[in-house]
């Protein structure tokens, strides 16, 4: 069995996909103190009842109470309405988010008995965030197996991908991109101006959909 880290966003739901065509497939959900969470967990709970996949739901917000980053802001304003660049990294940039993540994870799959984590990370992170690059994957999956005895292991199966791939595999899969949610608004709609908005659309428009979130 494996553990998916479930955002409700358009990676982590092709990766939930992937996984479930292959194995049996448990969902993690983390709520933390971001503009976009609350919408994202009511996305990720719904396509994990539509899929009938079981999950875990967590709520970890006060790990994040003295972090700093725009994503963590109670203002709007603070979000880049532009496509992602340097200026953007270092405003959303939330510190070490995926390495808490996991290791909350890795406890987790370890008690449910599962064999691996699956990760939605993607090559267009790597120079962006760098708890997403290959480096830090390769990092955290040595440190997975041996802090769990080799129990548990780390799946990166986007890492070398682009989101265009992997926008065409959940097509291939089944994937409904407008149940997914990704926008760093947090609104009910997608703004489309922000940069995740901006990627999302472009890798739709690359695969020949329009996707109406």
């Amino acid at each position: 069995m494996r553990l998916v880290l479930l955002s409700g966003g358009v990676d982590s739901t092709t990766a939930l996909f992937w996984s479930k065509q292959e194995c049996a497939t448990h969902a993690l959900i983390l709520q933390y103190p971001s503009l976009h969470n609350a919408m994202e967990v009511q996305c990720a709970i719904q396509i994990c009842k539509h899929e009938c996949i079981p999950y875990t739901l967590l709520d970890i917000t006060p790990i994040f109470i003295n972090f700093k980053s725009a994503l963590l802001q109670n203002s709007t304003d603070s979000i880049p309405k532009d496509t992602y660049n340097m200026d953007s990294m270092a405003k959303l940039v939330v510190p070490f988010r995926n390495g808490i993540f996991l290791s909350i994870a890795t406890g987790l799959a370890q008690s449910l008995g599962c064999e691996a984590i699956v990760l939605g990370n993607h090559a267009g992170d790597h120079p962006l965030y760098p708890d997403c690059t290959q480096e830090f994957i390769e990092s955290m999956h040595i440190a997975i197996v041996q802090g769990s005895g080799g129990l548990v292991s780390l799946c990166s199966p986007f890492c070398h991908w682009d989101k265009k791939e992997i926008v065409k595999l959940g097509i291939t899969l089944g994937v409904d991109y407008t149940k997914t949610y990704s926008c760093y608004q947090g609104g009910y709609k997608h703004c489309n101006v922000c940069p995740t908005c901006i990627e999302s659309n472009e890798s739709f428009l690359a695969n020949g959909i329009v996707v109406d979130r």
